[in-house]
């Protein structure tokens, strides 16, 4: 069942990606969410993945009780705030860490096991990293055709994120933001950020951009200069 509706959600990203659009959440619930039932043997937990950019909100527990991420609470009313935030440096030390991170169907079964028996009692640690390999399988999976087609290769057996994807994981928003911007202007180099994907995601044009998405987000400038700002200290 796992396989089977992560496999569903690929198919959906996948559909939406060739119309250009951003991700579709006119048939949604009100508060944009779709919620994946993943089934173990016999553990079940049900995913929160926001729709207009599919990451991940929150969860279920086996008493089908709602945990959600820092932030996120308002999506699921019902819900109880996690201990822990849901970037990858959090999750797991940072996103360079991603590809010691086994990826596949056990993968998928362990962390629908771990998800499942959540007590915000015990130790965190292995539901943080149940929470990673779900992001990736499910998330970035959906977002991204290089790393969807490492979790679908090596599904049987394992597989791995490349270090070569953790830039189109850490750009997918700007990429979306720099294709679209580009499908309005019909120009790619005077790009606020092309450069950025330049040097640190070896992107080099639109066409290399589109080549490695499944589906775009609709971000807006200052959402992406945000999320990619370097700190500066002035003291």
């Amino acid at each position: 069942m796992a396989a089977f509706l992560l496999f569903l959600l690929l198919a959906l990203a996948a559909s939406n990606s060739e119309h250009g659009g951003a991700v579709a959440a006119a048939a949604d619930p009100p508060a944009a969410l779709t919620i994946l039932t993943l089934r173990g043997s016999p553990e079940k937990t049900s995913l929160a993945v926001q729709t207009h950019d599919l990451s991940l909100a929150g969860f279920t527990d086996e008493s089908l009780h709602w945990h959600a991420f820092p932030g996120h609470e308002h999506l699921i009313p019902t819900s109880k705030p996690l201990p822990f935030g849901s970037s990858y440096s959090e999750l797991i030390g940072g996103l360079a860490n991603l590809p010691g991170l086994p990826l596949g169907r056990d993968a998928m079964v362990q962390a629908v096991r771990v998800l499942s028996a959540y007590d915000p009692a015990a130790d965190v640690e292995p539901v943080k990293r149940a929470l990673a390999a779900v992001k990736v399988m499910i998330c970035e999976s959906g977002r991204l055709k290089p790393v969807r087609e490492a979790v679908r290769s090596g599904w049987d057996s394992e597989s791995r994120v490349a270090p070569e994807h953790l830039p189109y994981i850490e750009h997918w928003d700007t990429m979306s933001y720099e294709i679209i911007r580009a499908n309005r202007t019909g120009k790619w180099e005077d790009g606020p950020f092309t450069k950025m994907l330049e040097t640190q995601a070896n992107i080099r044009s639109k066409e290399e951009a589109v080549a490695v998405m499944n589906v775009l987000m609709d971000a807006d400038f200052e959402q992406v200069l945000k999320a990619h700002a370097i700190p500066i200290n002035l003291q």
